[in-house]
């Protein structure tokens, strides 16, 4: 996914960086399609399902996150898991946020 991202999973409003985000969020958690417009806007960001499904389908069949179904009480849902390719273009997004967008970022964190 390396910087290619920006351009592989371009969507109105999402940028390669969100996706290394995306990536890294269901790497922490299985988290369906629900969970993660919740969690984001909990953050304070406004994404809503028509914007992040697209998305998450393209990622899907770029194969780096895959679905399972899991039971959360009565219902089925199906939450996105990280494949192994998945983790691979985790481990080169990272180099999304070197040079000028690192330094912005651990400047806004400090």
């Amino acid at each position: 996914m390396a910087m290619d991202a920006k351009a592989k999973y371009a969507h109105p409003g999402v940028s390669g960086g969100n996706c290394i985000f995306l990536l890294w969020l269901i790497k922490r958690h299985e988290v369906h399609g629900y969970q993660i417009i919740k969690l984001l806007k909990d953050e304070g960001m406004q994404v809503g399902a028509s914007r992040l499904y697209p998305v998450l389908n393209a990622m899907l069949k770029d194969g780096v996150i895959s679905q399972k179904e899991k039971r959360d009480g009565k219902r089925v849902r199906k939450v996105y898991v990280i494949t192994l390719k998945g983790r691979k273009a985790l481990e080169q997004g990272k180099k999304l946020f070197k040079g000028i967008a690192g330094e912005f970022t651990r400047e806004m964190l400090s």
